[in-house]
């Protein structure tokens, strides 16, 4: 590790054990300016003077809500709008025509998993509305959720800096669809209505979450553990209806254990749900959201 990173090589291996711990998520050996970041700017939010007496605080007196926060910072992504274009024109072209067959003039209900600070929510809301121009009987809502952060807060107000909508927004996309606020820009009503956002632990029974069309998981499973990879495909196929959509990023290769899915012929990262799921012996049993008493292993006992 870098002479001028802070953090001592034990504090940081710890919270690569914390972060696998509360969110199955690999935080990797390449991460310590990343770690050092997000986490100086979350120790001068929560009013310690400095980054290493808020990670000595953490392990030393295991507090449960701090490390939700500490997880939460470390695993907020850089996002954009339109993220992998060319999975956005597959939606486009082929699963929003056969969603709209399907549908029967049912609402169809779509989920962007890891959404952040919601421009893939958004961006596939761009795409319904476009779509709906040649096609007014469809209708649509959409769901992102992550786990809490300042990031899905500013999801949630709709609000994005001129930086933000110059990453991956067509100027043409920008003017129809989003309205200027001093020095940002905020999303239209009629597009924010058909988006929600949710707080959510990744790695919970998503049974709570209801059933939908098409789920987008792109661009995450790789940072997963091969155990939480298994827990999470086998949760996603609980939320999926039947003879409907997961999808991965176009670039991703998908799991060895396509666990009630098949592939959909012709587009590798596309899964269909089986019209009867298949029911195993044993249940695998999934980790639930920590409860307010909870204190993960990893910061009972402090680092050496």
């Amino acid at each position: 590790m870098s002479g001028v990173l802070s953090l001592k090589p034990s504090y940081y291996e710890a919270l690569k054990r914390l972060t696998l711990e509360l969110a199955g998520v690999h935080l990797g050996d390449d991460h310590a300016f990343l770690v050092e970041t997000r986490l100086g700017v979350l120790a001068r939010q929560e009013g310690y003077q400095n980054l290493n007496q808020m990670v000595d605080d953490l392990f030393g007196q295991g507090h449960t809500r701090l490390a939700i926060k500490v997880v939460s910072s470390l695993l907020e992504r850089d996002t954009h709008f339109n993220p992998d274009p060319d999975g956005l024109k597959v939606i486009e072209s082929f699963i929003l025509p056969a969603l709209h067959k399907a549908s029967a003039g049912q609402v169809v209900k779509i989920l962007s998993f890891a959404c952040s600070s919601g421009q893939e929510p958004f961006s596939l809301a761009i795409i319904v509305e476009k779509f709906r121009q040649s096609h007014p009987d469809f209708n649509a809502s959409i769901l992102g959720v992550d786990y809490p952060s300042p990031a899905l807060s500013r999801a949630q107000d709709g609000r994005y800096t001129h930086f933000e909508v110059q990453r991956g927004l067509p100027i043409r996309d920008l003017i129809s669809y989003f309205d200027r606020s001093g020095e940002d820009w905020i999303v239209k009503p009629t597009l924010k209505s058909m988006v929600n956002f949710k707080e959510f632990h990744l790695l919970s029974k998503l049974d709570g979450l209801g059933e939908f069309d098409l789920v987008l998981f792109r661009n995450s499973l790789a940072y997963y553990s091969s155990p939480a990879q298994i827990r999470v495909i086998r949760s996603l196929s609980s939320i999926v209806k039947p003879e409907r959509y997961l999808m991965f990023g176009s670039k991703e290769n998908l799991p060895s254990s396509s666990y009630n899915f098949d592939k959909v012929e012709g587009y590798k990262n596309i899964l269909i749900k089986h019209p009867k799921p298949i029911v195993p012996e044993v249940e695998p049993e999934l980790p639930k959201p920590p409860p307010k008493e909870y204190v993960p292993d990893s910061v009972k006992a402090k680092p050496a």
